[in-house]
């Protein structure tokens, strides 16, 4: 079976499935078939190719390979100095893009209106669609960040490049994609609403309060029904049902699976994730290995959809070979190889020493969190 697979991380022995190509000519780099030596997987990094497609049976076995020789480390991957400035540029676009949704936000709380002069300069300049570009980098971006602000509006942003990514990974374009993005862009607008002490609260809510943290949903689709999106049925649909469960448990209208939407139910699934992933004052951050296992038990559970939240969780993986991490005893390594066939397997991990540790095998280490290029340029 052939998996994609992240240049970056890729070692001698693997085994290339499909002919790579330089960007969009007919010049072959590699033909399909060929075992990667280390100067055929520099020459990729060279041109910059981000993923080729390997042959999963030449994964396992180069991992091998590397253990039993006890070899030396493999050559860095990672380009620090190249790489942090990558980070650079994502950490401003993504200061841009928060800063004018809190210009928005904090308007639409006392207008009550969507102020569109605000959004469509965003839209327009491609900054936002730059976040999502690359799945690996906004993983490790979006929650290693300084995040000084309103969370509300951070895990509104971070719902905007979530959705992106699901976005192509569904195969969305043009005005689909742009929708599921706003509707993650604004699905919890209407908390801008809520006194601030009680989204905030630790501990268990109130009934009443519970209540009044339920209706949000509905005033972000108010607010929404007042402006030039309101005729995106796919979008306003999103909002409203991103907190409705397939077995009825969700609200505001406690729908059953057939009844809500596809992006009600893309949604549900991104908002528990980035709820899970992110820090907020009554909760510390989990890392994205720990979130799946819980998504997962929402799966058999009968709350998410499986379809979509599967998809997610093994995109995201995928997206995840080759990030740098930091584990529990405070040692880094980076990911060399996830079994995306099972969505809640953790990571075969090479260590800074060159040495291999599998996850699934080792019960007293976890993923901390993910790193990213200028921490690991410290390393």
């Amino acid at each position: 079976m052939l998996k994609a697979f992240a240049v970056r991380s890729l070692l001698p022995e693997m085994l290339i499935g499909r002919t790579v190509y330089e960007g969009e000519t007919e010049v072959v780099l590699v033909e399909g078939g060929t075992v990667l030596d280390r100067a055929t997987i520099n020459l990729l990094k060279e041109k910059g190719i981000a993923s080729v497609y390997v042959d999963e049976d030449s994964i396992l076995a180069a991992v091998e390979k590397e253990k039993a020789a006890k070899a030396e480390p493999v050559e860095e991957t990672v380009t620090p100095e190249r790489d942090a400035k990558l980070d650079d540029k994502y950490a401003e676009d993504y200061r841009y893009v928060y800063g004018e949704m809190e210009k928005l936000f904090q308007e639409a709380a006392v207008t009550g209106r969507l102020n569109m002069d605000i959004l469509q300069p965003v839209m327009a300049s491609g900054r936002l669609r730059d976040l999502y570009k690359e799945g690996a980098t906004a993983v490790s971006m979006i929650y290693t960040m300084n995040q000084d602000g309103d969370y509300n509006i951070h895990h509104c942003v971070h719902l905007a490049i979530l959705s992106g990514l699901m976005a192509k990974w569904m195969g969305l374009v043009g005005m689909d994609r742009q929708n599921l993005v706003l509707a993650g862009l604004f699905l919890d607008i209407g908390k801008q609403f809520i006194e601030k002490d009680l989204l905030e609260k630790k501990g268990r809510l109130t009934e009443e309060e519970f209540d009044i943290l339920k209706n949000h949903v509905v005033d972000s689709f108010k607010l929404l029904e007042g402006s030039d999106l309101s005729g995106r049925t796919d979008l306003m649909n999103g909002v409203i049902q991103h907190h409705e469960r397939n077995d009825g448990s969700g609200y505001p209208s406690g729908l059953e699976a057939d009844q809500i939407s596809t992006f009600g139910k893309v949604l549900a699934v991104l908002d528990s994730y980035d709820a899970m992933a992110s820090s907020r004052t009554y909760a510390e951050k989990r890392s994205p290995f720990e979130v799946f296992k819980i998504l997962y038990a929402d799966v058999l559970d009968g709350k998410l959809d499986s379809e979509y939240a599967v998809l997610f969780m093994r995109k995201l993986n995928a997206a995840l070979n080759g990030c740098w991490l930091r584990l529990s005893d405070g040692t880094a390594g980076r990911i060399v190889y996830i079994d995306e066939s099972r969505v809640t397997a953790m990571p075969v991990v090479q260590l800074t020493d060159g040495g291999f540790i599998d996850l699934n095998t080792v019960k007293d280490l976890t993923v901390v969190e993910i790193m990213t290029a200028a921490e690991v340029s410290k390393l």
